[in-house]
Parts: C-alpha cells; sequence; structure tokens
C-alpha cells in the first residue's frame, strides 16, 4: 500500500513538472509577455524565478528603462538562492539607467569582494564603473585583483590585457 502511494505521488510530480515545463515553454516562445508575466507572479524558484529573469531579459532587449527594477526585484527577493540573487544583482548593474555609479557600485562590492561564480565578472564591471567614476587608480586596483585571481580564462586574460594597455601607465 505504501509502495503505490509513492509510486502515485512520484507520477503525479512528475505530471506537475512536465506541466509547468510546458507552460514555460509555450510562455517564452509567445511574442506576447502576458504568458510570462502570469508564470513570473507565481514567484518562487523554479519556473516562476526563470519567467522573471526572462520578463527583464525582455525589458532589456527593447531598452525598457525597468528592466533594472525588474533585476532588483529577483536580487533582493530572499526566497532565492543567493547564486541567483548575485546574477541578478549583476544584471541590474548591466542595465542600469537610472542609478548613479556609486549605487551600482555598491550593489556589486560584496560580489567582487568575496569568493564565488560571479566574483570575476563583478570586478570586471567594478572595472568599467571606475572609469565612469574617472578613478583610474581604482579601475586600476580591481584590474590587479582580477588579473591574480585563479582559473582566469583565456577570454578574460585576454580583455585585461586590452584594459591594461589601454589604461596605460
Amino acid at each position: 500500500m505504501v509502495v503505490a502511494g509513492r509510486q502515485g505521488l512520484v507520477a503525479y510530480q512528475d505530471k506537475a513538472r512536465t506541466t509547468a515545463a510546458n507552460a514555460y515553454l509555450v510562455a517564452v516562445e509567445a511574442t506576447a509577455p502576458d504568458a510570462l508575466e502570469a508564470i513570473a507572479a507565481e514567484g518562487g524558484e523554479g519556473y516562476p524565478m526563470l519567467a522573471q529573469f526572462a520578463v527583464a531579459a525582455r525589458l532589456a532587449e527593447a531598452g525598457d528603462d525597468a528592466a533594472e527594477d525588474a533585476y532588483l526585484v529577483l536580487a533582493n527577493d530572499a526566497a532565492l538562492d543567493p547564486i541567483y540573487r548575485e546574477a541578478a544583482m549583476l544584471f541590474s548593474v548591466m542595465n542600469a539607467s537610472g542609478s548613479s555609479v556609486e549605487e551600482r557600485m555598491t550593489r556589486i562590492g560584496g560580489i567582487a569582494g568575496a569568493d564565488g561564480p560571479w566574483q570575476k565578472l563583478a570586478l570586471e564591471l567594478m572595472i568599467g564603473l571606475s572609469l565612469e567614476k574617472g578613478d583610474i587608480a581604482a579601475a586600476r586596483t580591481h584590474l590587479q585583483t582580477l588579473r591574480f585571481s585563479p582559473d582566469i580564462s583565456a577570454d578574460l586574460n585576454q580583455r585585461l590585457l586590452l584594459i591594461d594597455a589601454a589604461l596605460g601607465e
């Protein structure tokens, strides 16, 4: 009896996941944002979170200033895993339109200063933000921190060489 109940539960969960996946796929392929927004409104991780990212990405692609805020909503959602929140914070900075350089630097300062999967990207953004601010010394500091980070990719190393050459002495 217990085995049959367990098998029934597993089958029900599989069907629910398949239904959610299909609904998400249909929403992503739809040209109108309503379907994605409906899934995003459910909140939480999984397909609702993916839908929120997709809605924010569509806003960013359209050049809509609301993209920054859409990513900030995700970044500030305590129910999400930190890896997704940090990704959203980085996207909010990359799509910023109404925030100051200082505010953007503050948003990603913690990510740039701590080991993690997004640290290198955050440091690269900090270089650009420092230059936007006119602080070449800070840009150099971030460049050196990044340059001596372990496991930098060949592509990142190439970009760092170009940045270093552009900064000059």
